[in-house]
């Protein structure tokens, strides 16, 4: 139940990837309804899946916090974390959160770069996978969309902990700022929804599949007002692939620790629609 536009195409990239592969999703929570209720309801499972995206490591504790949970209380059953990119602060801010990864039998961790794929392997698990982002799942869904002449640039720019030096380029918004009230609010009521469930152990499949419809009502909206502009300069991984679905060009700029470079660099090979532009105001120095 993220708020970001690029969490939330992932988010549907892999339930477009669950459904077709005929996988059925028993339970779903989120670190705001991640009570004990949602805890019990995974013992029936078979297989427990962990969002991905980028947020493996320090910068946003509260996911890492909730895998670590899962790992941990559920050693008896496979647990699979989805496309990730790792970044952690410090050598051992990794050492420690590792430490909860380690102790799990049948843990499989799908990386979306090298240095991600490296870093699992050395420290988490021996069952890495580097696999893409899911949001590429969607490619089928924009076919129409992507038939459209774009006539003016969108410029997308971070203004989070990731940003770059590139934050300040004339024109750039972010996510929320190509968000109206009207989606924002759509979203925001089953993310509340969820909040007050959770602290009263609720369960919340009705808020899920509320949930599930308004994004997936929200992000094709998106996707049919952004498709005018036509090139896109982003310093967001997922502006550019947001972009690439809907068969814009694209000018990529690094975010804060080089997560967009390294992916593309995995994944970019024969796309000439994205170009890279690595500012050095944007590589900033990192630890792991």
């Amino acid at each position: 139940m993220h708020a970001n536009v690029g969490d939330l195409l992932i988010y549907l990239g892999a339930l477009n990837f669950f459904q077709a592969n005929g996988n059925e999703i028993a339970t779903s929570f989120c670190i705001f309804d991640a009570g004990p209720r949602a805890f019990d309801s995974l013992a029936d499972c078979d297989v427990i899946v962990c969002h991905g995206g980028g947020n493996f490591g320090d910068i946003y504790p509260a996911h890492q916090n909730l895998r670590e949970q899962i790992v941990g209380r559920f050693p008896d059953k496979p647990v699979v974390v989805m496309p990730q990119s790792f970044h952690f602060k410090t050598e051992d801010a990794m050492r420690q959160s590792a430490s909860h990864f380690q102790r799990h039998p049948n843990l499989t961790i799908a990386v979306r770069d090298t240095h991600s794929e490296s870093l699992a392997k050395a420290h988490f698990t021996d069952k890495v996978m580097p696999l893409p982002d899911m949001a590429h799942r969607l490619y089928d869904e924009f076919e129409l969309l992507r038939t459209f002449r774009g006539s003016a640039p969108l410029y997308l720019m971070r203004r989070d902990v990731e940003a770059s030096g590139t934050t300040g380029i004339a024109g750039g918004r972010d996510w929320k700022d190509l968000l109206t009230f009207a989606d924002k609010a759509a979203i925001g009521r089953y993310r509340l929804a969820a909040m007050v469930a959770g602290r009263v152990n609720l369960s919340t499949p009705a808020i899920q599949r509320g949930h599930h419809r308004a994004v997936k009502r929200v992000i094709g909206e998106l996707a049919s007002r952004l498709v005018i502009n036509d090139p896109w300069i982003t310093s967001r991984l997922h502006g550019a692939i947001f972009g690439l679905l809907l068969g814009r060009t694209v000018t990529l700029h690094d975010n804060s620790y080089g997560k967009n470079s390294r992916y593309f660099a995995q994944w970019g090979k024969g796309i000439d629609t994205i170009h890279m532009n690595l500012d050095p105001t944007g590589a900033a120095d990192h630890a792991a």
